[in-house]
């Protein structure tokens, strides 16, 4: 993503402009970071995302069957160039985009041809890196040796950001039209039937922990684990926020462990920080206890659900 290219735009011209100049170096860069993007995706489709698409729960995690991931897979399963795929592909998140990919199953050719033009975000990102570089060069008199280059980089910077969320919104776009105006396409897409046979079964669970959770039908117990549960958080947090010179050893992101410390990350908590830490741990435990009560009273008490 764009941090690796960042990288790339500072550490390659940094080395390579004697070699290839500054303009050289700046492509070179880009080139570098549109392989490493292009193997990456394909690793992360093929590798990742198609075994995990034999799973249940990772199909249903993703909503393979809601109207946005079928208009995703109408767009990204189009052959050749569209914008909205190129929109997709580049405003989308590297490695969920890729993977999902994979979990549709869509073409691995069709899927690098519309990252290609990744370009568009890596060259102003690497320009970017390569001109921040530039500017902390310094003459032998003191001077800087590019007195523009920081202006620039700021400038480089900006149309990256514009690039990156640009593309974002235009994803959005497109997958908003496509769902209305190809409604008819999107809806001929089949379900898949064991994910909607586990969201049935989920959905008919959901109902039955939120029937038996009803506070006027809880048992005494849980209804005082639910209550020690909510004081422990609120405790803990009334204590690191209200407390934290009493709760903690300062430390600041100049400080090392070794000279604030003392060597050991455990010597930042005073025993009232231990204290909210625990605190925070018996909630979750409790909260835990909660839950797995609430998912299985129906089944042992149901009575509960009548």
């Amino acid at each position: 993503g764009v941090p690796i290219y960042l990288a790339l735009g500072i550490v390659l011209p940094s080395q390579g402009y004697k070699i290839l100049g500054w303009l050289g170096a700046i492509l070179y860069s880009t080139g570098v970071g549109l392989v490493l993007k292009l193997f990456s995706s394909a690793l992360q489709q093929k590798l990742i995302g198609e075994n995990l698409s034999h799973y249940v729960k990772v199909r249903q995690f993703v909503g393979i069957n809601s109207k946005l991931m079928k208009a995703m897979r109408l767009e990204l399963g189009s052959g050749g160039i569209s914008a909205a795929k190129v929109a997709i592909l580049i405003g989308g998140p590297d490695w969920p985009t890729s993977v999902l990919c994979g979990i549709m199953r869509l073409s691995l050719f069709q899927i690098m041809l519309g990252t290609i033009p990744v370009v568009l975000l890596i060259f102003p990102t690497c320009l970017t890196g390569s001109l921040l570089y530039m500017s902390s060069r310094v003459l032998d008199n003191g001077n800087p040796e590019f007195p523009w280059a920081g202006t620039a980089s700021t400038l480089a910077a900006s149309v990256t950001a514009m690039v990156q969320f640009g593309s974002m919104l235009v994803a959005a776009y497109y997958l908003e039209r496509t769902s209305e105006s190809r409604a008819d396409e999107v809806e001929a897409i089949e379900d898949d039937q064991e994910v909607k046979e586990a969201n049935e079964k989920d959905e008919h669970m959901r109902k039955c922990y939120e029937t038996v959770t009803q506070w006027n039908a809880v048992p005494l117990w849980p209804k005082l684990i639910l209550t020690f549960s909510l004081l422990s958080v609120t405790a803990s947090c009334y204590m690191v926020q209200f407390f934290p010179e009493v709760c903690f050893v300062p430390h600041e992101l100049t400080d090392t462990i070794d000279d604030n410390l003392g060597g050991n990350v455990a010597s930042l908590f005073l025993p009232l920080g231990w204290a909210a830490v625990a605190l925070f741990l018996a909630c979750t435990i409790l909260l835990y206890i909660f839950s797995s009560w609430g998912k299985v009273s129906f089944v042992l008490y149901p009575i509960y659900i009548m």
